[in-house]
């Protein structure tokens, strides 16, 4: 799902902002395809050891600012939620003192009626809830409208079952988002684009943390939206189908680095701080 599957580019140069400064030659150029967006700056003026830049996110609907973190000018951002969003570029030459600035906006458009109903059930002979029925809405779709595909997917793997049941259930979607790789390995179903796939009918093959995806795309907008549904199957303990959060246990409320800055892109080999709501927090090697 992380990957890019076709390129919208966008060429944009930037006009001359202040007489001291030449931005002529600044360019930014951007890809986006549904909710994951690229933006690239480049030109002769950034070889210029005066002049840095720097990226940002303004959530309209929170009305924060987030600092992007960029590698070699290419910036790459995930939006999970549904809103209104400003991406801000800002270029400044500080010898000459002068700078320069764009903004584009991001609209993402999540479809109403977008649902996923779902039951734990026993399989034939089992005595514990090992399988899982499910029915995605029709989301806007109304008759005769041809936009419209439906996709499935389950994973399971290492990644997700070395996670304790606690951090599973309490990470937030961005958390695990960012955590997880969506390994195509680690792939267990996967339906879709027609109408079948709105049914999910899975027999859990082996206890461990599952994570469902059920995603609405609509092909003549290219945007989409979707849902992640959460299974853990033990069937040593196991007595219902729904997880529970077990109270007074603390709650992941934030990622940083070393050096205490929020994560925005989880890379293998990296030491990260979860930060807990009582305050506690734990180191977790990323592999």
């Amino acid at each position: 799902m992380k990957k890019i599957l076709s390129l919208l580019m966008l060429l944009v140069s930037l006009a001359t902002a202040n007489a001291k400064c030449d931005w002529s030659s600044l360019k930014l150029q951007q890809w986006n395809q549904r909710n994951s967006y690229r933006w690239y700056v480049s030109g002769k003026v950034l070889d210029d050891t005066c002049v840095d830049w720097m990226f940002m996110i303004y959530d309209v609907q929170t009305k924060k600012v987030d600092t992007v973190w960029d590698n070699r000018g290419v910036c790459d951002v995930q939006f999970n939620k549904k809103g209104k969003y400003k991406m801000y570029l800002k270029v400044w030459n500080r010898c000459e003192k002068c700078d320069t600035s764009m903004m584009r906006e991001v609209n993402l458009i999540y479809f109403p009626k977008s649902n996923f109903t779902y039951k734990r059930v026993p399989s034939a002979g089992s005595k514990c809830q090992d399988s899982i029925v499910g029915e995605m809405g029709l989301g806007p779709w109304v008759k005769g409208d041809t936009c419209w595909q439906w996709y499935s997917y389950i994973w399971n793997g290492p990644m997700l079952d070395k996670l304790s049941d606690h951090d599973f259930d309490s990470m937030s979607n961005d958390q695990l988002y960012m955590y997880y790789d969506f390994n195509d390995s680690d792939l267990v179903w996967l339906k879709g684009p027609g109408n079948d796939a709105r049914l999910i009918k899975y027999k859990f093959p082996h206890d461990g943390h599952y994570l469902i995806a059920t995603q609405w795309y609509n092909k003549c907008l290219d945007q989409d939206t979707f849902f992640f549904t959460r299974q853990t199957v033990s069937c040593d303990s196991m007595t219902s189908g729904i997880n529970t959060i077990i109270k007074g246990e603390p709650k992941v409320i934030g990622v940083y680095d070393m050096l205490g800055r929020p994560v925005q892109c989880i890379r293998k080999e990296e030491i990260l701080i979860y930060l807990y709501d009582n305050g506690t927090t734990k180191k977790v090697l990323i592999h």
